[in-house]
């Protein structure tokens, strides 16, 4: 159990006539700052390009409210610009999660409580100026960056990896610039990430995929704890009873409450990197990446930022840069068994624009416009 440190109130007035001693009627509160979730544009990450009051509502994708939070705060932020992290005075009013951000680039996590200290959801800032939009001959639009990503320029290097999720989880692993041995798992993320303060239980952590940890209700309550389990009949999945669809509704072919994508973005789709190949793609052997001209002249970039392992290494950083290797998700599990697709690519000549992955693996999230 998770406790903050401070003191929350157990008694919380939510309801604005019953805390009016004078009898008459308050008024509705009106949240302080740019709406990141305003006409309904609910994700579970939010773009913010400068510092500033800001606020959203504490619902999920489709627009359900998060019920029983007592409060809300961050958990991590990214910590280059200042060490206390990217946000401060987060706050939860009448169904809205407030925060003052600072000028920057980076990441943070920010969560909603119970009583009782537990997650019950948890949003991702991303702390960047608006990706811009790149085609692919066969019609798919991406972002300009994976997610989590400071730029879109191969000289940035590291600044283009961005952040690493585990297939059909909404919340983000740091991953780093440099390969973690066994005896270092998580030491690039510890140390470009600051925890809160008044937080207890918090940091990066691996667990092995047991009856209590191997759930969607653990992953959504626990969000930096990366799920490991050994390769097996059950494809090195880190939920113990198979989903095929956290990414991908089956009825309507929507979006998910899981998905990590902002507003008006998603997991990319299967065959979303078609027409891709050894034959078009070059190697960039100074910056540690693979670019591909479109037809059009447009240079799309996409780093070798290697992968968290998700079996007996768990959650070790490794394949970073030069001589690497990159994997970026795609939200479908056809024909991939107990795996699910992703785009493969490392220095030389492979790339698979739809390889097979291990669940469990934590690899990069590129969003494709819906």
């Amino acid at each position: 159990m998770r406790l903050r440190i401070f003191a929350v109130a157990t008694a919380l007035c939510l309801v604005a006539a019953s805390c009016d001693k004078g009898g008459g009627t308050v008024p509705p509160f009106v949240p302080e700052g740019h709406n990141l979730s305003a006409d309904g544009a609910f994700a579970n990450s939010y773009i913010v390009e400068e510092g500033g009051k800001y606020c959203f509502e504490a619902r999920r994708v489709d627009g359900s409210p998060v019920e029983g939070i007592a409060y809300a705060d961050w958990i991590w932020s990214t910590d280059d610009v200042r060490p206390e992290g990217l946000v401060s005075d987060v706050s939860y009013n009448d169904g809205y999660i407030c925060l003052t951000a600072v000028q920057g680039k980076g990441n943070a996590v920010v969560g909603a409580f119970d009583a009782d200290g537990k997650v019950l959801w948890s949003w991702h800032l991303w702390f960047t100026e608006q990706p811009a939009l790149q085609t692919l001959d066969n019609g798919a639009v991406f972002m300009d960056r994976n997610l989590g990503a400071m730029s879109a320029e191969p000289e940035d290097v590291e600044l283009t990896y961005g952040l690493k999720y585990q297939w059909g989880r909404k919340d983000p692993f740091y991953g780093g610039g440099s390969n973690e041995d066994a005896s270092s798992v998580f030491s690039e993320a510890r140390a470009a990430t600051v925890f809160n303060p008044d937080i207890e239980g918090f940091g990066w952590t691996a667990e092995k995929k047991s009856p209590s940890n191997g759930t969607v209700e653990f992953a959504v309550a626990n969000p930096t704890v990366f799920i490991y389990t050994d390769k097996g009949e059950d494809g090195c999945d880190w939920l113990l009873e198979r989903d095929d669809y956290l990414w991908n509704d089956p009825l309507t072919d929507g979006k998910t409450n899981y998905d990590p994508c902002p507003a008006g973005y998603r997991v990319a789709y299967d065959g979303a990197w078609e027409g891709c190949g050894y034959w078009n793609v070059d190697d960039d052997a100074e910056n540690g990446g693979r670019t591909h001209v479109t037809e059009a002249g447009e240079h799309i970039w996409w780093p070798l930022d290697g992968t968290r392992w998700g079996d007996a290494d768990a959650g070790r950083l490794g394949y970073v840069g030069l001589y690497g290797v990159g994997a970026i998700w795609m939200r479908t599990t056809v024909g991939c068994g107990y795996n699910a697709s992703c785009f493969y690519y490392h220095q030389g000549t492979y790339l698979g624009s739809s390889y097979a992955m291990y669940r469990a693996y934590g690899e990069s999230v590129r969003c494709v416009k819906e």
